[in-house]
């Protein structure tokens, strides 16, 4: 019995035996670099890591640190030293006067070697005037002043009772005080600027009158 193939069936049948040898190359092709990188993988043996050993690192900020300790530590405590402080001068340490006299000419003469004392009445005008001639005068001789009213018993009272014989205060008049509390010179009645600051010149140059002699003694209690 005779077979015979039809070309359409030759032509089938070359196309599924060339199709058969492309599929077996394909497999070929993707299976041989996976089965290489499996056998290098399954061969290659693993690295174990290597420990290396830590050191240390000492800043200098350390170092200052464990020096600056050290010194602390071997410093001796300073002894604490007081001082202790200059004890500040009390009172007033001036001319010496009278401790009889008013405290308001006891002040002046601590002051002054000289002082003028100009005694007025509040109720006269024309003492008024002549007091402010007084006030320029001891100015004018770098003496010191002191006003006094006659109708002030702590002041005038006083030194009334030291002026000898009973005597009364001028109103107006001038007393020139030398220290320690002598009455150097006296001005009764009006005394311009310039025989104020003239009797304030001599009683620092030491000169006294007839009636300033008398009332040092009374100051003094001496006869």
């Amino acid at each position: 019995m005779n077979l015979t193939v039809s070309p359409q069936i030759k032509i089938i049948a070359l196309v599924g035996l060339l199709a058969a040898v492309g599929l077996a190359a394909s497999l070929l092709v993707l299976g041989g670099p996976s089965q290489k990188s499996e056998t290098s993988a399954v061969s290659t043996p693993a690295r174990t890591p290597v420990k290396t050993p830590a050191t240390r690192v000492h800043t200098p900020a350390k170092h200052a640190a464990k020096k600056l300790s050290a010194v602390h530590t071997a410093a001796k405590p300073v002894a604490k030293t007081h001082h202790r402080a200059k004890p500040k001068p009390t009172g007033f340490h001036g001319n010496k006067v009278y401790a009889q006299l008013p405290q308001a000419l006891q002040w002046q003469l601590a002051h002054h070697k000289v002082v003028v004392v100009s005694f007025y009445n509040p109720s006269s005008e024309v003492d008024a005037i002549s007091v402010a001639e007084a006030h320029a005068g001891a100015t004018d001789a770098g003496a010191g002043f002191l006003l006094v009213s006659v109708l002030d018993n702590k002041v005038a009272g006083i030194l009334t009772a030291l002026l000898p014989g009973g005597g009364l205060l001028p109103d107006p008049g001038v007393f020139v005080y030398r220290a320690p509390g002598n009455v150097a010179l006296r001005l009764d009645g009006f005394a311009d600027r310039a025989a104020v600051a003239q009797a304030a010149t001599n009683a620092m140059s030491g000169e006294t009158g007839p009636a300033a002699d008398a009332t040092a003694a009374a100051a003094t209690g001496t006869p």
